[in-house]
């Protein structure tokens, strides 16, 4: 312990120093997570707290711990920052008088060897102008910092071109980068599979916006506010459709929507929506499965066919008797959901209601075959046993 230290509660009353410079020359510049990584790691420097670490960092600032990591490593590329352990890991804040008085060689500068000279030169080409340090720096810390590859960055640029007409924000690009290394997306055919899906989604907002008869363009804040309804909350295109049925009781806009979803969201409405897709889907999946049964391969259950399928669940009929049902209809060269249901009334009649009863029928026709064919053998008569004669023989045993 020290001879000499400040009380546990000290922290919380004093106050931080942070120079001028750091503002004007670092903080304009840099993304605001890192500002704060920053700034609470200065503050530390004052304070030290024997549990912190980059776990407990991010805790504290509520982050992912590897975006701390990537703060630390964007301010050592600036030279504010050293790592100086590995375990644990520990940094040095350096001085910003003695890295100005001292003329200490800015690690940005050293960047520019053959390979960064090649992206930036690609980086330039793509957005038609010259680029200057700052910039430059921005763009090399997206591929060091945020740890994205090349192709990836310059894929950024080409979209901010194509999305602003040609006059990119390289803040707002920013933005989007870090967003993209937030959710580890690094390869050229996600970011292609991201494109895919904003684009599809915002066809759905506008779509939504005429149905709500809003006649103007989704803004940023809009289309945030539907990623969240799809992404965070879990509501499907058609599920937003649904609940824009309630907005006629008011004035239908974005934000009385999101009202009606955020108590879809807490009443639980969303779970039993989705047991009642799955249901849908299951029986939409077995539908089809009968259609196949009767030969009738690639084809989609009408809701009709949906219903009958419903009915005989109904009247006690299990799937594998349906099944059943559907192979039997279909040997006689039957292809049609009546039919099915003849054969399943036909069945009910007389008892038959199990894949077991089906079976102990079709043994009990055998053996009354046999005997229609010695009747019919001693009787001179060449036939076939039919569903008449073998109610006659039934009837006599009887």
């Amino acid at each position: 312990m020290a001879f000499c230290a400040f009380d546990d509660s000290a922290a919380l009353f004093d106050s931080t120093p942070v120079e001028n410079m750091f503002i004007t020359e670092y903080m304009l510049r840099a993304p605001g997570d890192f500002v704060k990584v920053y700034l609470y790691a200065l503050m530390l420097c004052y304070h030290p707290s024997p549990r912190m670490s980059l776990s407990a960092m991010a805790k504290d600032l509520d982050m992912q711990e590897e975006d701390v990591e990537r703060a630390f490593k964007y301010w050592a590329r600036d030279g504010l920052v050293r790592q100086v352990g590995d375990n644990p890991v520990c940094f040095t804040l350096a001085n910003l008088k003695q890295l100005t008085l001292t003329q200490a060689e800015n690690p940005g500068d050293k960047l520019y060897n053959q390979k960064n000279v090649q992206l930036i030169q690609e980086a330039e080409r793509i957005l038609n102008r010259q680029l200057n340090v700052s910039e430059k720096n921005v763009i090399l810390d997206w591929r060091d910092v945020l740890e994205l590859p090349e192709e990836v960055v310059l894929m950024l640029l080409q979209i901010e071109m194509e999305n602003s007409g040609g006059h990119v924000s390289l803040e707002i690009a920013g933005k989007k980068a870090l967003e993209w290394a937030h959710n580890g997306i690094n390869t050229v055919e996600e970011v292609e599979k991201v494109i895919v899906i904003g684009r599809q989604r915002e066809q759905e907002l506008r779509r939504i916006f005429r149905r709500l008869g809003i006649r103007q363009n989704p803004s940023d804040d809009q289309k945030k506010m539907y990623s969240k309804w799809i992404e965070e909350w879990g509501f499907s295109y058609e599920d937003i459709l649904e609940a824009c049925k309630e907005t006629a009781k008011g004035t239908p806009n974005m934000g009385y929507l999101n009202g009606i979803l955020s108590r879809y969201y807490h009443s639980g409405w969303l779970t039993k929506r989705k047991e009642e897709r799955q249901a849908e889907n299951k029986e939409r999946k077995f539908g089809g499965e009968i259609l196949e049964k009767l030969g009738r391969v690639g084809m989609v259950p009408t809701e009709e066919d949906l219903k009958s399928i419903q009915k005989w669940h109904a009247m006690g009929a299990s799937d594998d008797l349906i099944r059943e049902a559907a192979i039997s209809v279909h040997e006689r060269g039957n292809t049609s959901f009546d039919d099915i249901n003849r054969r399943i009334e036909s069945w009910q009649q007389y008892g038959i209601r199990t894949i077991e009863d089906v079976e102990n029928a079709r043994a009990q026709v055998k053996v009354m075959n046999l005997v229609l064919y010695e009747i019919y053998k001693a009787a001179g008569m060449e036939k076939q046993p039919t569903l008449t004669d073998r109610k006659q023989l039934n009837h006599w045993y009887q």
